[in-house]
């Protein structure tokens, strides 16, 4: 069965409201009642982006797809495309940039020019966690009036810009999945579910 992230967001959204969703006991104590669903989805978010951050190869993160890649005469166009560590360092910044509204500072200064240079696995894959952890300390915060009070950026709600946030971690993770399935790398919760599956002819 396939589920579109956009049917997803919507579920989220609405599960937001009413805060019907158990999270992961350990953030759970966290987080608020409010927060609870979001947790549940942005630490799904998380581990599947950490897990893969960690899966793919450091001799890999300089990885772009290229047109060479492709047979000739393809009509593919990956010139301007992200590497590896380009991928995740943009990741990185967006907790930052989207939710610097909420008042929660970082536990650190960011300096986004020197996140967005790193080259370094371990570098980016600290960093990354970093980010997500500055993530869950924001949603920690929130609450019913904060949640949909237009505080943000164009004066949208922190429950808009955390489902722009997801929709974005979308894009990414799945591009991301690309070039590690370029490269003979499954994806971790690809794998887990091929596990879960083994035996009974599912493919992923």
């Amino acid at each position: 069965m396939s589920i579109s992230f956009r049917s997803i967001l919507s579920v989220a959204a609405a599960l937001a409201l009413y805060g019907c969703i158990a999270v992961p006991q350990a953030k759970a104590q966290a987080a608020s009642a409010t927060a609870q669903p979001i947790v549940q989805m942005a630490t799904h978010i998380e581990d599947n982006f950490i897990a893969l951050a960690k899966a793919i190869p450091a001799d890999k993160y300089d990885f772009a797809p290229s047109k060479a890649t492709f047979s000739a005469g393809s009509p593919a166009e990956f010139a301007t495309v992200r590497t590896v560590a380009q991928q995740l360092t943009h990741v990185a910044g967006m907790p930052y940039r989207m939710l610097a509204s909420s008042g929660v500072k970082p536990d650190h200064e960011v300096d986004f020019k020197a996140l967005n240079a790193m080259t370094s696995k371990d570098d980016i894959v600290k960093a990354l966690q970093a980010s997500f952890d500055y993530q869950n300390k924001v949603l920690a915060t929130l609450t019913p009036e904060k949640a949909f009070a237009p505080t943000g950026m164009h004066n949208m709600s922190m429950i808009s810009m955390l489902l722009m946030m997801f929709n974005d971690y979308g894009d990414h993770y799945g591009q991301l999945v690309e070039y590690g399935r370029m490269n003979g790398i499954i994806p971790p919760s690809t794998a887990r579910q091929m596990q879960m599956h083994h035996g009974a002819g599912s493919k992923m």
